[in-house]
């Protein structure tokens, strides 16, 4: 693993919830991707190809991305991006703030996930998310409803809904949401796991494994681990970190054994040039 300055082309990339995922997230990036590991938002995202190709994994389900083509992924569905050659990008990512008025009109449907007419997309999609771009940071809180229900309302009128693929119990994803918190502010601690997590919560350690494996579809030891490796990474490429070894960023970072962190680095950054 080459050590480089790529803190800044990192930084937008590794999924952190505090500074990316909270309510108010009305943000759309137009970069050059190299890919990206197995992660998961609370918010929703847009996530557009304006030139190459990307294979996009969602919840298990893969389709290749070509130019014109985009995706949404729904809050707390687990995806990727692997690419052969850097490609050129548009993200937009939707607090659930915003995404509100959505859920409200359409309860039990999500958005249409693969959205693969590439005219349709330029013409109706991708000024929008310009717009987003240009203008997002000073646009007043109305606007940003007005913007996101454009948007969204473009995607059901080309291309419909897929159904949800879980119900809300009150609060339900709210209190996953939490946990999942929880488990980035702690991921440096050895004994983070099932039991400790469950008695922070007041749930029975069963019932946190059943509300994890809904929502996350991932073994919880695996989760951790893949918000670590991470977390390694960016430390490693934080020049204030320059004269640390790895391996100590490896014991700060919650590992028990640089074999569990290689485990979890060849699993996620496989496509990564480090």
């Amino acid at each position: 693993m080459r050590r480089e300055d790529t803190r800044d082309k990192k930084e937008g990339q590794i999924q952190d919830e505090r500074q990316r995922d909270y309510a108010t997230r009305f943000k759309a990036e137009r970069y050059t991707t190299d890919g990206f590991c197995l992660h998961f938002h609370r918010n929703t995202e847009l996530y557009c190809v304006n030139r190459g190709e990307v294979s996009v994994l969602i919840n298990g389900e893969n389709r290749v991305l070509t130019e014109g083509q985009a995706c949404v992924i729904n809050r707390l569905e687990s995806h990727s991006y692997e690419v052969g050659s850097p490609a050129d990008i548009t993200y937009f990512h939707v607090g659930v703030q915003y995404m509100d008025i959505f859920y409200r009109v359409y309860p039990q449907k999500e958005p249409a996930r693969w959205l693969t007419d590439d005219a349709f997309n330029r013409a109706a999609l991708f000024p929008l998310l310009t717009q987003v771009r240009e203008k997002g940071d000073g646009m007043n809180e109305l606007e940003k409803v007005s913007v996101t229900a454009a948007v969204f309302a473009q995607i059901v009128r080309r291309y419909g809904f897929s159904e949800r693929q879980h119900v809300d119990h009150p609060n339900s994803s709210y209190n996953i949401i939490d946990v999942v918190q929880y488990i980035y502010d702690h991921y440096a601690d050895r004994d983070l796991g099932l039991k400790k997590i469950a008695d922070v919560f007041g749930y029975s350690p069963k019932t946190l494994s059943a509300l994890i494996t809904q929502y996350i579809d991932v073994d919880l030891r695996v989760f951790i681990n893949d918000i670590r490796v991470q977390k390694v990474i960016y430390m490693y490429h934080d020049p204030a970190n320059r004269g640390v070894p790895l391996t100590e960023l490896i014991e700060r970072c919650g590992f028990v054994s640089k074999m569990t962190f290689y485990r979890a680095y060849d699993r996620n950054f496989r496509f990564q040039n480090l």
